[in-house]
C-alpha cells in the first residue's frame, strides 16, 4: 500500500484513510494481510489503490494515465472530486480518451499528430472557472 514508500512511512491509520477516500474501505480491515493482491483485485480496484498511495504521497504534480478507466463514470468524478479536496495544492494532469474526464478539470489540450506525425497541442478549452482549486489537465 506504502509504494514507492518503505514499509512503516506511513502510520495504519493514514493508510486505512487513504483507503476509505479511495473507496476500498474494504480492505482497510486487511492492511497486514499478504495475498497476490494483483490477482485479487479487480481492475478497478487496482486502480483505486493507486489513487490510495497517491492521496498518501501528496506530491506536487500528479499524473494519472488512464487512471479510472476501469471506473463507471459515477465513481470516476467521485475519486476526482475526492482528490481535488484531499490535495488541494497538487497538480493534477490525466491523460486518456474517456469525454467525462473533459468536465473533471480546468483545461482541456487536445493533442493530434502534426508534420513528421510529431504531436502537438491544437486547442487549449478552458472548461470552468471556479475559485476553488481544481485538478487541471
Amino acid at each position: 500500500m506504502t509504494y514507492p514508500s518503505v514499509a512503516g512511512t506511513y502510520g495504519d491509520q493514514a493508510v486505512r484513510e487513504a483507503l476509505v477516500f479511495a473507496h476500498l474501505s474494504s480492505l482497510a480491515a486487511e492492511i497486514d494481510r499478504e495475498d497476490n493482491w494483483p490477482q485479487r483485485l479487480s481492475g478497478g480496484e487496482q486502480q483505486r489503490l493507486a489513487i490510495a498511495r497517491a492521496m498518501l504521497e501528496k506530491p506536487d504534480w500528479l499524473f494519472l494515465d488512464e487512471a479510472t478507466s476501469a471506473l463507471d463514470e459515477e465513481l470516476e468524478a467521485e475519486i476526482y472530486r475526492i482528490l481535488s479536496e484531499a490535495l488541494p495544492n497538487t497538480t493534477i494532469v490525466s491523460i486518456g480518451h474517456r469525454s467525462t474526464l473533459i468536465a473533471l478539470h480546468q483545461r482541456h489540450i487536445e493533442m493530434v499528430a502534426g508534420q513528421r506525425d510529431i504531436f502537438e497541442p491544437i486547442s487549449t478549452i478552458p472548461v470552468r472557472s471556479s475559485a476553488r482549486a481544481q485538478p487541471s489537465v
